[in-house]
């Protein structure tokens, strides 16, 4: 495999999507522990995953249909401003103790957020050649993993001095990312796009989006790749209930606040380490496949545990292998739509797949919330729940 790294385009589109996430999952902690404190219990946390993810899975097919009609350079650098004002906003709410503000605030951002990581999967195969993209993801998947570690830890550590300070740091954050992305080359949609107003690829989206359904519906390899990541999503959210719920009642790493970071670190390491190992795996001829199958046994199986290690070590161990899991999952998956996607459709299908881990994930963790709560049992119960549904998605994907 070609490695990417040399290339300038590449380099620039990496640090701004690193300083970005860094700031994300600062606020991330931020936002989950005014949700902890406010008495919310696990529908609580629930409630704060699904502001941060839900709004993106809505506003998903219009952003894939802009994203193929309007230039990506662009849009990555509107989208991006638009949020740091949003999150400078939500730091003054946090400080102000203004928590339903605080919560609408991250819908808003998150809705104007959705357009950044399908946009990024589309600029990505424009700046990196075709036997690179494997390498580029897998180096895109490790600094998310360090963005991941560094941003849960250091928002567990600022969440003790208050949320606002988390929160003033991801707005810097985008600032700084929204300055990376306009030093990117023009990015402009295929040569064949219709150029359209803004009203009018949202009138069109609908039929838009089946087009790009009946392309995926007719090659079973991108078929698989739009849909590979939500299994894995649909055990992972009842898994994020079950991981917050534990740090926040066992207390394995002191404050719940730290606790909660330092087992989300955890998971984040796992998810660099996974893809490299994937990506050096794959580069000596391993088939993918085979590693996709590992991937999803090792996560699935992480998850499930979570209903019972209680002991500090064994439960960063356990939230780092769920990472490993998913991080190859993601990767190899990320590479495969690249790979097969036609360029004039993959914005929609690249926000088709984002929409399905969404809608999973936030099902799931309102699935393992309602068992928590209504049966009135640990929070590690959702790991069991997120584990079923899981397997239960992955029985039912076609495999390519």
């Amino acid at each position: 495999m070609r490695s990417p790294r040399h290339l300038p385009a590449f380099r620039r589109l990496w640090a701004a999507a690193a300083v970005s996430q860094l700031g994300d999952w600062l606020s991330f902690v931020a936002v989950s522990v005014v949700a902890v404190q406010a008495g919310g219990g696990a529908l609580g946390l629930a409630v704060v995953f699904a502001a941060h993810a839900l709004p993106a899975a809505a506003l998903a097919p219009f952003a894939g249909a802009v994203i193929d009609r309007v230039d990506r350079r662009r849009v990555l650098v509107g989208a991006t401003v638009i949020a740091a004002g949003l999150t400078a906003a939500m730091a003054a709410a946090a400080a102000a103790g203004w928590t339903l503000a605080l919560q609408l605030l991250l819908v808003a951002r998150s809705a104007i957020s959705v357009v950044v990581p399908t946009a990024e999967t589309a600029a990505l195969r424009r700046v990196v050649p075709a036997d690179g993209l494997v390498a580029a993801n897998a180096i895109l998947a490790a600094t998310w993993s360090v963005a991941y570690v560094a941003g849960m830890a250091l928002g567990g550590a600022a969440a003790l001095l208050g949320p606002a300070l988390a929160l003033v740091l991801d707005a810097a954050s985008f600032v700084v990312a929204a300055a990376l992305y306009r030093s990117l080359p023009a990015l402009p949609p295929a040569a064949n796009a219709t150029r359209s107003s803004v009203r009018a690829i949202l009138a069109a989206t609908p039929r838009d989006t089946r087009a790009a359904l009946v392309v995926a519906a007719r090659d079973r390899p991108l078929l698989a790749a739009v849909i590979g990541k939500a299994p894995l999503a649909a055990a992972g959210g009842a898994g994020w209930i079950a991981l917050a719920g534990v740090g926040a009642a066992a207390q394995p790493f002191g404050a719940a606040a730290l606790s909660i970071g330092v087992l989300q670190a955890a998971r984040g390491a796992g998810t660099g380490v996974g893809p490299a190992v994937a990506a050096r795996l794959a580069g000596h001829g391993v088939a993918e496949a085979a590693l996709q199958r590992a991937a999803w046994a090792l996560a699935l199986a992480a998850i499930a545990a979570l209903a019972w290690v209680r002991e500090p070590v064994a439960l960063a161990l356990v939230a780092g292998a769920w990472g490993i899991g998913t991080g190859t999952n993601w990767v190899l998956t990320h590479a495969a739509l690249q790979r097969h996607a036609p360029d004039a459709v993959i914005g929609r299908l690249a926000a088709l797949d984002e929409l399905l881990v969404t809608v999973a994930m936030v099902g799931s963790a309102f699935a393992g919330a309602a068992v928590v709560d209504a049966l009135d049992v640990a929070p590690g119960a959702a790991a069991l729940v997120g584990a079923a549904l899981g397997a239960v998605a992955l029985a039912a994907c076609p495999r390519r």
